[in-house]
């Protein structure tokens, strides 16, 4: 999927808002991806990344930076101080080219890779949010297939601070039962292969079934409605894989 960049401004504007409306409604449930969090800490921790790429894209930043810890002049209830930095993301990300050169943590030094990373970082956190306050929540299939390609790209390669992954034995494919997409993932010599659709093959250690949003949660540990074939132990070392 390929969105142009008006759209997913405006995914990223809906998703921001809705987060920051679910986290205001019950601000002290228990976030379940994030042991020990509530919806309060996970607005500020999203607020936080979005203001620190706004300062980066903006700056067209060519090296890492140290970001100071910035917080919330009332850290009980940040909920201007998360719109502000909506904003603030939304703006730089919108005068940022899609080519245009910018530092990041991967491979991938562009505008583009923050238009795409800051949706799915917006829209996950999103669910969390949601799930926490008790609001049936959903993501888009076709959103969340790309977000599934993006961990794959992303999640799954790099860590912020430079370190590198651990990838375990055994491969894993998922397989998406509402849509045609399948991914076989296997790790050689510490490098991270992916193959897809008819690619993929079969006779991996274990399959991992479901509709997209649901695989897109099962690979950032969150679970998801998934059906799991094979080895259990091997989906759910790969589960555990994105940060």
């Amino acid at each position: 999927m390929t969105l142009d960049l008006e759209t997913t401004l405006q995914m990223i504007r809906r998703d921001g808002e809705t987060l920051i409306a679910a986290a205001e409604r019950a601000p002290d449930a228990p976030v379940r991806a994030c042991p020990g969090w509530t919806n309060t800490d996970l607005a500020v921790h999203t607020t936080s990344v979005h203001r620190r790429v706004a300062h980066w894209t903006a700056n067209r930043l060519a090296k890492p930076e140290r970001w100071p810890d910035h917080a919330p002049p009332d850290a009980t209830a940040p909920w201007e101080w998360c719109r502000t930095g909506l904003d603030l993301v939304l703006s730089a990300l919108a005068d940022i080219g899609s080519e245009e050169s910018v530092w990041s943590w991967t491979d991938r030094r562009n505008g583009g890779f923050y238009h795409r990373r800051m949706l799915h970082e917006t829209v996950v956190h999103r669910w969390d949010a949601e799930d926490a306050a008790g609001i049936s929540s959903h993501i888009d299939a076709e959103v969340a297939t790309d977000g599934i390609n993006e961990i794959l790209d992303v999640g799954m390669r790099f860590r912020g601070d430079g370190g590198s992954v651990e990838y375990p034995e055994g491969d894993v494919v998922l397989e998406r039962t509402d849509g045609t997409e399948r991914w076989r993932i296997r790790a050689v010599d510490g490098t991270l292969l992916v193959a897809h659709k008819g690619d993929a093959g079969t006779g991996a250690n274990a399959t991992v079934q479901g509709h997209a949003e649901d695989l897109l949660l099962w690979a950032w540990g969150r679970g998801g409605h998934v059906t799991i074939i094979g080895d259990t132990d091997v989906a759910e070392a790969w589960a555990n894989v994105a940060p």
